[in-house]
């Protein structure tokens, strides 16, 4: 550290500390100045304090007075409503300060509403509803009960994405909490509102994902060949599809109308006549379905119309506000009918969704190769040539034969065996699906008459490594001692796979599949035991899309909770507070001097550090690790209706001392105070010729290494021997010097002693002394013993006095006497300066006698 000299001190600073330090509208509080210098208390008295505060509706200015100590001013202030406030110091010497004080709200009582919404982000293909809790809180943010039966509206305008189940919720009297539901009908972004009488309104959003564009709705044809001659069906599958090719779930009704284009038209001129027979041709997706189908055949005997051997159609689809994808079938007119048998079965998968619900997976239907003989245009001798050619044809069930299906993924699906019924030649597949895909392909295996075929499967879903559990509270926030509703639920994240990017523009589209998922299996979900909460296990099924729990608490803080639903694993974060006193807190300037007087407030404070008032009489018991140090009650009371007790701290010595707050209830408060004892640096110079006769200085420094303010008012009590007093000053000014005058005069040494005290430090002496040169001697005259006779020899060793004696000496010093002797003309004859040391020498002998 830098010891700064005296006359590089600086302009003194100001140092703060409010009682209590946190305040509350409507309450008196201490801001107690001071004078600070690197963080310490400096024991220097503020004169002429100006106080002003910026805000007077936040606080008020009260008065000013000055603290018993006199080197601290306590200025009362009046926290009149919640707000912040700067307050302004001024005084003479000081740099001006400006100090923002904050003012809190009552805290025990509700003054707004919190609201949660929970899932808020939804993919296209997960649940389609969630959450809205609204919760009472006060102004500091804590959950508070309601006083009395409180209604708060909900409302969105964005009534085509979601639809709220309930808009009005009252929460009743001792609560704390209502909760509703909301439905997703569209995709889109929506915002909530919650209001009540008195209270600010919330809004919260919800994000509903959109598929990716553009959405189409896709035909499959199957199978792909028909035999006119034979009656065999095929189905007319749509599908509707985002931009990936995958499908996805219509937002609304989807009608369509199927038709089929007529490669010649021109042989049939009749707009009656219909090649293709619908069962429907009319279709819907419903709202919340991907998938719609119908069965079709072509007209028997419709190679009757035309000459070619076969014909090539195209099935397409008329719908509004949707791409559209049509397909292709052959039509064979040889003359064979459908083949009776057992199969052969062929199978042709479709795209599903992994919902957790019964879904079409694959259509299978019988048919085989046959060799038919066909013309080939020419003839010879009246006969038409003809040609033995290779055709497919449909075969159709002897009887009802189950076919076998099996998949390599039963978790992602788990094939219904198809029956085909005596008579037809094709069926539907449908499988229970689970919610998972995985990144493997699954196949099919299909058991018929020739043995087991693979397909391959084509699942669409979340991939199963990429969920994991998700647990949190319903309330934004736990109010201990009430119960609060929980909710678990499987999310998928984002893989690296999981993001497209345009060819425009290189950035990254939304996945809109990636979110809240259904429980892939029937499981149970368990809390691993802590100290925090205790919960029953809660049974899942598989499909179900949310698990709601009630936990109780009443422990305050946060919490780490472990819970496991099957074979995921996830975790919950959870904070509970209260508008109750939680924990004391006690505030004190940084550094203490020792031998000084200073405050201490205690005061409490709830859960989130807000300052609340005691709701009974509460008994703090104060103890300190070394009384020797410092002296403090032993305890104090809050009571009922307050919030804060100020105590007053007497130091004794110097130390680092531990203070601990003890009260029932409470948790421990524990706090270190250091108590520093800065005894100043005293240095004493004197200044001077130190000449005999002449004045001398003598000038005290006082500096303090620990600070860099100006050291004034230190008193000074001077003893000085060896000299005449002439001005001292009885303090130091505010370079932290004081200065006294001596004139030195019959002593040949001056001593000087220097005792510095005041401003709450221990006083220090010092002294010094210093040897006065050129001290003149004066010689006293004796009489002449009897016999002695005056002649001219020796008469001038009486007349000359003693006084002669010391006005040649100054008069040699000032190196006068030879001007003296030059002027009267007798420098060179007489030497008179020798003749005055012979009369010395002269007196000498006499008194030796």
């Amino acid at each position: 550290m830098v010891i700064m000299p005296a006359y590089a001190q600086t302009t003194a600073e100001f140092g703060y500390q409010l009682h209590p330090e946190k305040l509350l509208e409507n309450t008196v509080g201490t801001l107690q100045i001071f004078v600070a210098s690197n963080g310490m208390m400096v024991p220097k008295s503020i004169d002429n304090l100006k106080v002003t505060s910026s805000d007077n509706s936040i606080i008020q200015i009260i008065n000013v007075e000055e603290n018993n100590n006199g080197y601290t001013k306590n200025v009362q202030i009046k926290a009149m409503k919640p707000g912040i406030a700067n307050i302004a110091l001024a005084a003479p010497g000081f740099s001006s300060k400006e100090i923002t004080l904050e003012v809190f709200n009552n805290n025990n009582h509700p003054t707004q509403i919190l609201m949660k919404i929970t899932p808020n982000d939804f993919p296209i293909d997960g649940p389609r509803f969630g959450y809205v809790t609204v919760e009472l809180a006060t102004t500091g943010g804590l959950p508070t009960i309601a006083p009395e039966d409180i209604t708060i509206k909900i409302e969105t305008p964005n009534k085509d994405t979601i639809s709220i189940r309930n808009q009005e919720l009252t929460i009743k009297k001792g609560e704390y909490f209502a909760i509703t539901e909301f439905d997703l009908i569209n995709s889109g972004d929506a915002i909530i509102f919650a209001s009540a009488e008195n209270m600010k309104k919330v809004s919260e959003f919800v994000k509903v994902r959109k598929p990716t564009d553009p959405l189409q709705v896709k035909l499959f044809v199957i199978p792909e060949t028909y035999s006119s001659y034979s009656g065999a069906k095929g189905y007319a599958i749509v599908q509707l599809h985002d931009g990936d090719g995958s499908p996805v779930k219509a937002e609304e009704d989807i009608h369509m109308k199927l038709g089929v284009e007529n490669p010649d038209v021109s042989i049939n001129t009749s707009h009656d006549f219909e090649e293709i027979q619908f069962s429907n041709q009319e279709l819907v997706i419903k709202k919340g379905t991907y998938s719609a189908y119908t069965t079709f055949t072509p007209r028997p005997n419709l190679g009757e119309f035309t000459t070619s051997d076969a014909q090539t159609f195209e099935m397409f689809i008329s719908t509004n506000n949707y791409l559209t994808e049509g397909a292709s079938f052959t039509v064979t007119h040889d003359e064979v009918g459908a083949l009776e048998g057992e199969g052969p079965s062929i199978t042709t998968a479709l795209p599903f969704l992994t919902t957790g619900e019964k879904e079409l997976i694959a259509v299978t239907y019988f048919e085989t190769d046959t060799v038919v003989s066909r013309k080939t245009g020419s003839s010879t001798l009246g006969t038409s040539d003809r040609e033995l050619v290779t055709v497919t044809v449909p075969v159709t069930a002897k009887q009802d034969y189950e076919i076998n299906f099996a998949s390599s993924k039963s978790s992602t699906v788990n094939p219904i065996n198809p029956i085909m019924k005596k008579g037809d030649n094709i069926a539907l597949v449908f499988g229970n699906t689970g919610t998972v895909a995985h990144d493997e392909p699954i196949s099919f295996y299909i058991t018929d008459n020739q043995g087991v075929k693979t397909v391959p499967g084509n699942p669409i879903g979340p991939i199963k490594e990429d969920i994991s559990l998700t647990v949190e509270p319903l309330v934004p926030v736990i109010l201990v001692g009430s119960e609060f509703p929980t909710i678990a639920y499987l999310l998928e994240t984002e893989g690296e796979s999981d993001t497209t990017t345009t060819d425009e523009e290189d950035e990254e589209e939304e996945n809109g599949r990636i979110g809240v998922t259904p429980f892939i299996e029937d499981s149970v979900l368990t809390l691993s035991a802590n100290d925090f909460v205790n919960t029953e296990p809660e049974i899942i099924k598989k499909n179900q899309p949310y698990v709601l729990l009630n936990l109780l608490t009443d422990e305050i803080g946060d919490a780490t909770l472990s819970f496991q639903a099957g074979q995921f694993e996830g975790t919950m974060t959870a904070t509970s507070h209260t508008t109750d006193p939680a924990e004391m807190h006690m505030s004190f300037a940084e550094n203490l001097l020792a031998n000084s007087e200073s405050l201490a407030t205690i005061q409490l404070l709830d859960s989130a550090g807000n300052p609340v008032y005691a709701k009974n009489d509460i008994l703090i018991k104060i103890v300190s690790n070394d009384e020797s140090v410092l002296e403090i009650p032993e305890e104090i009371t809050i009571k009922k209706g307050e919030y804060f007790n100020t105590i007053k701290l007497e130091s004794r010595d110097e130390g680092l001392i531990e203070i601990a707050l003890l009260s029932e209830d409470l948790p421990l408060s524990k706090y270190n105070i250091n108590i520093v004892d800065i005894s100043p640096i005293v240095s004493l110079d004197l200044l001077g010729g130190m000449n005999w006769n002449e004045r001398v200085e003598a000038k005290l420094s006082v500096t303090i290494p620990e600070i860099n303010t100006a050291l004034g008012g230190f008193d000074v009590e001077w003893v000085a021997t060896g000299g005449e007093i002439l001005q001292s000053d009885d303090s130091t000014n505010n370079e932290g010097i004081a200065i006294m005058n001596i004139l030195a005069n019959d002593k040949d040494t001056i001593s000087i002693s220097a005792t510095v005290s005041g401003n709450g430090f221990s006083s220090s002496t010092i002294s010094k002394t210093a040897q006065i040169l050129n001290i003149p001697i004066v010689e006293t005259p004796v009489e002449q013993e009897q016999g002695f006779m005056i002649n001219d020899s020796n008469m001038i060793y009486i007349i000359i006095p003693a006084a002669i004696g010391v006005v040649v000496f100054i008069l040699k010093r000032t190196e006068k006497l030879e001007i003296i002797t030059e002027k009267l003309g007798i420098a060179d004859k007489l030497n008179i300066g020798e003749k005055f040391e012979g009369i010395k020498e002269k007196i000498s002998e006499i008194r030796n006698r």
